[in-house]
């Protein structure tokens, strides 16, 4: 899906399996799944508030955001995110093999006449039980509205409105605070000589001095920028090379984990299971079924 006007864009990869878009005068709200193994590409402006509900297949996002690079996991409860109209947002997401997601476009008509102040900050992998019960109980309403939706929609609305602004008045980290200590140049550098090694021993002296830094401002500034460790990070790379073999390739779990870095299968495995929270053999399986 592609949309472009007023420099406004709307671009994600993937094959999309199913939608229902419902248009309301103070909403819009679309449930999506794609399919697609690996990494996803996105690129997204749009005019309106956003909030997302990501649920199944969801794993991380890295991207720039108005053109700062961001990294962000969705563990457990944490699938919302909000972006501001006219956020600007590029990068991959790790899902696999499908992605299930449902996004609520808030008319700027209908935020300015309710709010005092502008929502300007991102606010990404929260968790929030109202919110999700919520869009949980407008999802069901969505797919067959009746005559009374838009009067419900409204309502929610006005409810979920409130509880954005709140939230992102909390936030700690707004948009242009998300680049933490770490320029966007020095980040690619790290992630290029990542990508080239998977199959050695890193150490954080490397990575620091790609960086330019020294070990102690490398670490804090690079978990600033990107939201992991160095350590979790590379990880998180392996792990990502090993979903492209095991998915394109008929390469051994050993021969897998050898070739991204592993000394041996079960470690490989361990890890790859607490990182995606199935085993190699059965994430194959996964994406040849």
């Amino acid at each position: 899906m592609e949309t472009i006007g007023d420099n406004y864009v709307r671009l994600v990869g993937g094959h999309l399996v199913s939608s229902i878009i419902t248009d309301t005068p103070s909403m819009r709200i679309e449930i999506l799944r794609r399919k697609t193994v690996g990494r996803m590409h996105w690129h997204f402006r749009q005019p309106e508030l956003s909030l997302f509900w990501f649920g199944k297949g969801a794993e991380r996002l890295r991207a720039t955001i108005d053109g700062r690079p961001v990294e962000r996991r969705f563990p457990g409860k944490s699938k919302l995110a909000i972006f501001p109209a006219a956020t600007e947002i590029e990068g991959e997401w790790n899902v696999g093999p499908t992605l299930d997601y449902t996004v609520v476009f808030l008319k700027p008509s209908f935020v300015g006449e309710r709010l005092q102040h502008e929502i300007t900050n991102c606010t990404i992998a929260f968790e929030h039980d109202e919110l999700t019960r919520g869009l949980a109980e407008l999802c069901r309403e969505a797919t067959s509205p009746d005559n009374v939706f838009n009067l419900m929609a409204e309502g929610w609305s006005i409810q979920a409105l409130a509880h954005i602004s709140r939230v992102s008045e909390r936030c700690q980290k707004p948009c242009n605070k998300l680049r933490g200590g770490l320029p966007g140049r020095s980040l690619r550098y790290v992630e290029e000589y990542v990508r080239e090694n998977l199959t050695q021993p890193i150490t954080l002296a490397e990575l620091s001095e790609i960086a330019g830094l020294s070990k102690r401002h490398f670490l804090r500034a690079f978990q600033g920028s990107v939201g992991v460790t160095p350590y979790n990070y590379v990880l998180s790379l392996r792990i990502d090379e090993a979903k492209r073999r095991l998915s394109e390739t008929e390469d051994s779990i050993v021969d897998v984990a050898l070739a991204i870095g592993f000394n041996d299968a079960q470690h490989f495995s361990t890890s790859f299971k607490k990182a995606t929270g199935i085993t190699p053999s059965a994430f194959r399986h996964r994406c040849m079924s």
